[in-house]
């Protein structure tokens, strides 16, 4: 017995060594997300010969008002496809495009988007998350074009959509990264419409570029 009190004890302290370790990684994550946000901002004010003229603004839509429309929806979901269609629904009046709309339900649900996107003409998918795709994307999405971030890794995956305006480098991707709007249907108040795309989705060869051409 009074062996095995010291190598419970062990155990024990070793469970909450991982546990203390894993909240250390994770802050040290934010902390890093968060330097670099301000060391971006404060670059943006330091760098007169940046030209907001050159991004294009898509339709005038408050995207804040979509992402707060989008969580009262859930709250109010009774049936599991309920607000499942938002995303398509803002894409749709926000780019006045018409691949997404329904005859029944108005607008397609979020996991439609991609088949629909890999078989139409006017789309084109760039590959896997890189600095290389990504820049492209932007670059589109400033000049006033659509272009999506897909989760390809199940048939459910997340749909984000690249917003107009410059990447910030993420310490935790380790590359420059756009901000997007994102509607989360698993975590709804998790949504938002402006932020970097590494509070939407976790770095993965899953995650396929899409430009609406």
């Amino acid at each position: 017995m009074k062996k095995i009190i010291p190598l419970l004890l062990l155990v024990i302290c070793l469970f909450a060594c991982k546990d203390e370790q894993k909240e250390k990684t994770l802050d040290t994550e934010n902390k890093i997300e968060s330097t670099d946000d301000n060391q971006e901002k404060e670059a943006e004010k330091k760098n007169n010969n940046y030209q907001t003229s050159s991004v294009v603004k898509p339709a005038n839509i408050d995207l804040d008002k979509e992402v707060e429309n989008f969580i009262i929806c859930k709250k109010a979901a009774t049936e599991r496809n309920d607000c499942r269609n938002s995303i398509s629904k803002t894409i749709t009046k926000v780019f006045e495009v018409t691949e997404f709309k329904d005859q029944k339900s108005g607008y397609v649900i979020y996991d439609s988007i991609r088949p629909i996107a890999e078989r139409s003409k006017s789309w084109l998918q760039l590959g896997t998350v890189t600095q290389q795709t990504i820049d492209q994307a932007l670059e589109h999405t400033n000049r006033g074009g659509l272009a999506l971030i897909i989760d390809t890794a199940e048939t459910y995956g997340h749909v984000v959509v690249i917003v107009p305006g410059e990447s910030k480098k993420s310490g935790s991707w380790g590359m420059k990264l756009p901000n997007v709007l994102s509607l989360s249907n698993y975590k709804p108040e998790k949504s938002f419409s402006d932020k970097s795309l590494s509070y939407a989705m976790k770095k993965s060869d899953d995650l396929k570029v899409f430009v609406r051409q």
